[in-house]
């Protein structure tokens, strides 16, 4: 006996692709990162700063898909510094 045919009007879901990504650092570093479309980023608060095309700055909560990132795009990873300021000498 064969299986009955699915319902009409049911729509299959579009599978979520994987996308890579590729994270450099400013030493020139480079890590891949593989994931989902409707992954978060979770980008760890405090260790520095994610920037995709030099000023889009990535927020964590935000998924690829909401970032329009694709398969292949570099994200730069800029350290967190502590410290500076300006020293008049005195």
């Amino acid at each position: 006996m064969s299986p009955p045919p699915p319902p009409q009007g049911v729509v299959k879901p579009e599978p979520d692709p994987l996308i890579t990504l590729k994270v450099a650092d400013q030493e020139g570093r480079r890590a891949f990162h593989t994931m989902r479309m409707s992954d978060r980023l979770d980008v760890t608060y405090g260790t520095g700063t994610f920037m995709f095309d030099g000023s889009i700055r990535l927020l964590g909560f935000k998924t690829a898909a909401e970032l329009d990132l694709e398969d292949g795009d570099e994200i730069d990873f800029f350290a967190a510094m502590v410290g500076g300021g300006w020293d008049d000498g005195a």
